[in-house]
């Protein structure tokens, strides 16, 4: 077998090296007896491989990546650059992109609205900061209006900033609209809220920091507690110990939220059962007991309570019975009957004895002949 192969090895060694010479020596006339030998049948096989493919085609075709097509933007009406531009953007690409409203700007020819805008809600959300400046700039050069309308569209400037990383630019600039811009405040109170969930679940510690501190510049400043009403709910519902001493800290220091959680608390607690955290309702009632808001902690109690109740939890709803006996606070009549019920039913159920101890034990006995 090895001496079958050897020849092969040489074949094909030889037949890589005269591909080298006749990519070198193009204008050579002498032809082997090899060459005739060997590439005869190559040569007649060549248009049947050829055969599936009539084009030349290679990895930038099917890539789709055709960088030296260019297109020349006064050859095409409004409406074929914004089909154009939607189709960059499906493919994310950025540069032609970049390039088609370079030569708009050039040439001041204006792209519709809504596809403006969802250029920069897409580069914000990447994070690419030039790309949304040079949208803002285009914009500002075109339609100054809309530009002016929609608050220079610094909200995604800021965004954009955010999700690069850079939490202490991105939220001066959301200041700085929020400050200039009064009749958007409302809108800029969205885009806190939403950079406030992203920061927390990327679980950025610095950035954490840097929101704790604009929220309550917010909160002093403007008295819009909105903001620091959806940090501190961000991080009582966490499970991370970090983000819950921060809430806790949040408490101590700022008395405004406290009346927000002692007029909110039910709600609060509601919503987040809906999501199964009892954790966070038991950290709640810790709560309120600490800032003695008895009221609202037998109300988020009898909440407990009746979550307890639906789930047939008998272990958790006899410890907010000695719960209760302890802090002398009696839970209505409805919830305690329905307490007793399903404690005789279980009982009941506990006490009947099973299908194997039911069937009779056979005794043991010899035959006797």
């Amino acid at each position: 077998m090895l001496r079958i192969r050897e020849p092969c090895k040489c074949f094909r060694l030889l037949f890589h090296f005269q591909k080298l010479i006749q990519g070198t020596s193009s204008f050579t006339t002498t032809i082997d007896g090899f060459d005739l030998f060997y590439n005869e049948p190559l040569q007649k096989y060549k248009p049947k491989d050829k055969a599936f493919f009539k084009n030349d085609y290679n990895l930038r075709y099917f890539m789709g990546m055709d960088i030296n097509t260019k297109i020349d933007v006064d050859k095409l009406s409004v409406e074929e650059i914004e089909n154009t531009l939607q189709d960059f953007l499906s493919k994310n690409k950025d540069k032609q992109m970049i390039k088609i409203i370079s030569d708009c700007l050039d040439k001041r020819k204006l792209i519709r609205d809504d596809l403006l805008k969802q250029m920069l809600r897409h580069y914000s959300l990447l994070g690419k900061v030039d790309a949304v400046e040079f949208l803002r700039k285009y914009c500002h050069a075109l339609n100054p209006a809309l530009y002016k309308r929609n608050g220079e569209f610094l909200h995604y400037l800021a965004k954009a900033q955010c999700m690069k990383g850079n939490s202490e630019k991105g939220l001066s600039v959301l200041k700085e609209a929020y400050t200039k811009y009064t009749g958007l405040r409302s809108f800029y109170r969205v885009i806190f809220s939403e950079l406030i969930h992203d920061s927390i679940q990327n679980r950025s510690e610095a950035s954490i920091v840097i929101f704790k501190k604009y929220v309550l510049e917010f909160s002093n400043i403007w008295h819009d507690h909105y903001p620091l009403i959806c940090f501190w709910h961000i991080c009582w519902s966490s499970s991370w110990f970090s983000d819950q001493t921060i809430s806790y800290d949040l408490l101590d220091t700022c008395v405004v939220l406290q009346d927000i959680i002692k007029d909110k608390a039910t709600t609060f607690s509601i919503n987040i059962l809906r999501e199964y955290n009892e954790d966070a309702v038991i950290r709640l009632l810790q709560i309120l007991l600490k800032y003695k808001m008895m009221e609202e902690y037998v109300n988020v109690l009898q909440i407990l309570f009746s979550y307890k109740l639906k789930n047939r939890d008998l272990r958790g709803c006899t410890e907010i019975i000695k719960n209760c006996q302890t802090l002398g606070i009696s839970l209505p009549s409805y919830q305690q009957g329905r307490y007793i019920k399903m404690l005789i039913n279980t009982s009941q159920t506990q006490d009947k004895p099973d299908e194997k101890q039911k069937r009779l034990e056979s005794k043991n006995f010899k035959l006797k002949f």
